[in-house]
């Protein structure tokens, strides 16, 4: 029932309020109820026939979901998991900025954006997160070292390094992924790898600020909430990295059809 956890999240409903669904209860039973409690008004804002739009647009291809979906499915859902990590042994970053501008994007984009924010993550964290959203773009806000390794979270909030190619099999459980961003430092010598799991990479060349950081996520997510299209989302990034009296070949993207700056 993970995906379908995910699905209802995706809309907004809290999982607290969910039945328990364990054997020898059947899935079908499990789903009629929670359509009852959808129906009576139990959940602000959520009825069934957004959950009939938010299925069928995760399951394109399903002919009775869109049957049932009818004009209420939006043309394209992009479920995007953001990784965010500030240890506490580390320069402070301004994450919750970053979360607002990614936000605000998906607040604009009439259900073509569903965001789901992890913050403080662990290593621990990445796998169970990655099986929850089923992210179509994975997004990760933090540190990155020269030499490869982006900077998670233990137990006690200090740095726990995870080298980018050590990402791989774990994107790899949910390829082939539309996009991965990578809005730390010195990580586009590293994104290649990546396109085993991912259409698209997102990296930096080198050392980058937190205003670069904001303006490339504002430009990017303001794009995506209006239009798929990873492509125009890069260059929208850039050109608002230029905006901003930023160097635009500070981020670089590169991708499996050979595109990419």
């Amino acid at each position: 029932m993970t995906s379908s956890h995910a699905l209802l999240e995706d809309l907004g409903v809290n999982p607290a309020i969910l039945m328990p669904f364990a054997p020898p209860l059947a899935a079908a039973d499990w789903w009629r109820t929670t359509c009852q409690a959808l129906h009576r008004g139990r959940v602000d804002g959520v009825d069934p026939c957004h959950l009939f739009a938010a299925a069928s647009a995760r399951y394109p291809g399903h002919a009775k979901l869109r049957s049932l979906a009818g004009d209420a499915a939006p043309a394209v859902t992009v479920r995007v998991l953001c990784l965010m990590s500030a240890p506490l042994d580390e320069a402070r970053m301004r994450l919750g900025a970053e979360q607002r501008v990614i936000r605000e994007a998906e607040a604009r984009s009439g259900g073509r954006l569903a965001v789901t924010v992890h913050s403080a993550t662990r290593i621990s964290d990445i796998l169970p997160q990655l099986d929850a959203v089923l992210p179509r773009i994975v997004h990760f806000a933090g540190h990155g070292t020269d030499d490869g390794r982006l900077l998670f979270e233990d137990e006690t909030g200090a740095s726990a390094a995870v080298p980018v190619e050590a990402l791989t099999p774990a994107l790899g459980l949910h390829a082939p992924l539309d996009c991965v961003v990578l809005n730390s430092c010195w990580t586009a010598a590293y994104a290649e790898g990546l396109l085993k799991c991912a259409h698209t990479v997102v990296g930096t060349v080198s050392e980058l600020d937190d205003d670069a950081g904001l303006a490339f996520a504002e430009g990017f997510y303001t794009s995506l909430a209006h239009s798929p299209d990873i492509e125009r989302a890069c260059a929208a990034g850039r050109a608002t990295l230029r905006l901003n009296g930023h160097d635009p070949d500070d981020l670089r993207h590169i991708s499996r059809t050979g595109n990419g700056i």
